[in-house]
């Protein structure tokens, strides 16, 4: 049977944890270039090469989740960053995740392909 249509409080909702989903993913993957500071600071490596792995880093993940996390699509990307564990199912109201769980489970086959 096929989940009842989102109300507008629900596809706010949405809005909302795909904001926090793609801004959970910013956050680790800035990490990630924030150790390249670490490694330039160290003289591990020059300030030409840290230059490009920001570079890489704008025109790779960064562009890539903004993509992925466009708020017109939150309806989609929700359910995904719930099967990768960006978002818990405990952070999602009840009613809404109910009528999300199929996209929900699709992504979790989806992840094991």
């Amino acid at each position: 049977m096929p989940a009842p249509p989102l109300t507008k409080k629900q596809k706010a909702e949405l809005r909302r944890l795909a904001g926090l989903a793609h801004e959970r993913e910013l956050s680790a993957a800035l990490s990630n270039l924030e150790s390249e500071f670490g490694r330039w600071r160290r003289g591990e490596i020059s300030v030409f090469e840290l230059n490009d792995r920001i570079h890489r880093f704008h025109h790779g993940v960064s562009r890539d989740l903004y993509k992925l996390y466009d708020p017109r699509d939150a309806e989609i990307v929700v359910p995904g960053a719930i099967a990768r564990g960006t978002l818990k199912e405990q952070e999602v109201d009840p009613a809404l995740l109910r009528n999300v769980a199929e996209l929900i489970e699709f992504a979790k086959r989806r992840q094991q392909e």
